[in-house]
């Protein structure tokens, strides 16, 4: 059963959505992004998201809306996958057993990404994100699609290429992607869950300690990584390979440098979801992992380069699509 199936029983009892950088990560990913798109292309974008503006009647979690467009759209995906029926596109599962960079090429993801039915139009839709974005560029490249299709798949795209740079977006380890979790986060109270934890409150916390807004940490990370943009500009834009890439990060520093760390999981894929889920918490609630600057301190290095990075490739696909 797919994640998203799995976590649509489990949503009571979660502390948190599972969101991929949460309002802030998504934002500054978008922003980074903006800075590097071309002036055709900037006016691009606006100019779709201009024609095909959001829906008013939608429910929108992030309360505060940034006045650039992208920034704005970055969450919208988050917003409408229960309505758009498109929650399965957030993330792929590779276990936490396979090993980072096993393939590169689309036969390495196959096994967890499988295709889904059939959309209401009668389409074959895609599995998981590594090929959500593909199909969603081709609609978005398609000149002849009509402007409110080619306006939603800028959205899509906006989102994903951030959520395939968020480690727990690229790994499982029968938690549901870190969500069926228990971990003490500093002084907190009640206890989060480890896809939270790096979803927004790791950013937040770096936020606050900076005293600095989404804009201004997009603009920090931009100049730290200039030189990134430069590197990444000949490379092929290979959401497979951006996969494995983020899964070893998830194996090296999301899991890796917890204490006690959690045991890597068997993952059942005939288990009732919710049972599977409440054991999980429990047997990670037992460990009494606690959170605190050790692992802020290393994990803030990572989210700083997954958000450039996510930002710069964003910026890459953009400037090829609108050229």
């Amino acid at each position: 059963m797919s994640r998203f199936l799995r976590i649509a029983f489990l949503l009571p009892a979660l502390s948190s959505p599972a969101l991929g950088w949460g309002c802030e990560g998504h934002q500054i990913v978008a922003l980074i992004a903006r800075a590097h798109l071309t002036a055709e292309a900037s006016a691009a974008v606006d100019g779709l998201l201009r024609a095909s503006p959001i829906d008013e009647a939608l429910n929108r979690f992030c309360r505060d809306h940034p006045s650039d467009l992208m920034a704005d759209s970055a969450t919208w995906a988050d917003d409408a996958k229960n309505r758009e029926k498109t929650g399965v596109w957030h993330y792929i599962d590779i276990p936490r057993s396979v090993a980072a960079a096993a393939s590169t090429g689309p036969s390495g993801v196959e096994a967890w990404c499988p295709p889904i039915g059939p959309s209401v139009d009668g389409k074959n839709r895609p599995g998981c994100i590594t090929n959500a974005i593909g199909y969603e560029l081709a609609i978005l490249r398609d000149k002849a699609s009509p402007l409110a299709d080619r306006a939603t798949a800028l959205r899509y795209i906006i989102h994903f290429v951030g959520d395939i740079h968020q480690p727990l977006h690229d790994v499982d380890n029968d938690d549901q992607g870190g969500n069926c979790t228990a971990i003490q986060f500093f002084g907190e109270e009640q206890p989060a869950n480890l896809h939270a934890i790096w979803d927004y409150k790791l950013i937040q916390r770096a936020l606050d300690r900076g005293k600095l807004s989404p804009s201004a940490y997009a603009a920090d990370l931009d100049k730290r990584f200039a030189d990134r943009f430069t590197g990444l500009s000949g490379a092929a834009d290979d959401p497979v390979a951006w996969a494995w890439e983020t899964h070893g990060f998830a194996l090296r520093n999301t899991y890796g440098n917890l204490d006690p760390g959690i045991p890597v999981g068997e993952i059942d894929p005939k288990a009732d979801p919710q049972a599977a889920c409440s054991a999980e918490r429990d047997k990670v609630r037992a460990l009494h992992i606690v959170i605190g600057d050790r692992y802020f301190d290393n994990a803030m290095p990572v989210i700083d380069e997954r958000l450039a990075t996510a930002g710069f490739r964003l910026a890459k696909l953009l400037n090829e699509v609108f050229r």
